[in-house]
């Protein structure tokens, strides 16, 4: 009995992976619930993979078997978006067990036993750490591009050093802030043309350090993912941060209530195929 039902859950399991084959010609966004901190994966219809952050070290599991069940077995980019352990806890892991290329960081060390982790992982499979800051670019492919928002330069405070940036594939901006705080926020706006934002990866869990008033009425995106922990002791998202993403039209869709969120686009617009919260 115990062996069929085995059975079972496994053939269910290859059927939602098989499922994910009718959107493989869509950019899609992955915001995987690792509780209290981030982890996202972007997949191109090209079959590249971009893995945003690695959760803290007691989710490599949880990030392995989403992986797995979305037929990722490498990752073209690993983006730690700064160097706090809810980050980048799993992403020694992650580069031990996957087939990694290129993995970024802010350009700063931290004295700190994952941070370690990380460069020894690296180290062990002759990874470079390379560095993003603000003004940088990388191209994925003919239709995807990689633009760095932020840092300009490293502070004391590791959320102020958060690899920011905007992902534009076709017509659409997908914007990824990491914990960027307020201050990030004013020069991010005061550096770019950041108006008609179509998605955002909402700073810091929804804290009421990020996603000013000014902020998101400059972005005015459609939809604001939240990746918190439920019932986590910070009260993440904040009631004030929430309140502002309604005020301006945006959709805010959370880890907490809803598990993980996937999100599709084929460049002009974004859909999802379940009914968020």
């Amino acid at each position: 009995m115990i062996k069929k039902i085995k059975c079972m859950i496994i053939a269910l399991l290859l059927t939602l992976c098989c499922g994910c084959d009718r959107y493989k010609d869509f950019l899609s966004v992955h915001v995987i619930d690792v509780g209290q901190g981030d982890c996202i994966l972007i997949k191109t219809p090209q079959n590249q993979n971009i893995l945003v952050d690695g959760g803290d070290d007691n989710t490599y599991k949880i990030i392995k078997t989403y992986l797995k069940l979305n037929t990722v077995n490498n990752l073209d980019i690993i983006i730690a978006t700064h160097l706090d352990k809810d980050h980048i806890g799993s992403l020694d892991e992650i580069i031990n067990n996957f087939d990694v290329k290129k993995v970024y960081t802010p350009n700063q060390k931290d004295d700190s036993s994952h941070y370690y982790d990380l460069v020894n992982a690296c180290k062990n499979k002759k990874l470079k750490i390379n560095h993003l800051s603000k003004g940088d670019s990388v191209k994925i492919n003919s239709t995807t591009l990689l633009n760095v928002l932020s840092p300009s330069y490293i502070q004391d405070n590791n959320n102020q050093n958060s690899i920011v940036f905007n992902l534009e594939y076709k017509n659409m901006d997908f914007l990824f802030t990491g914990d960027c705080e307020e201050t990030n926020e004013i020069e991010m706006a005061n550096s770019f043309e950041l108006e008609d934002v179509d998605f955002l990866k909402v700073a810091h869990h929804g804290s009421s350090s990020s996603s000013t008033d000014n902020f998101v009425k400059d972005t005015s995106p459609s939809i604001a993912a939240i990746s918190c922990g439920y019932k986590n002791q910070y009260g993440h998202p904040h009631k004030s941060t929430l309140d502002t993403f309604k005020k301006y039209g945006a959709k805010a869709i959370r880890t907490d209530v809803n598990g993980d969120l996937i999100f599709y686009s084929d460049g002009y617009k974004i859909f999802t195929t379940k009914n968020y919260k």
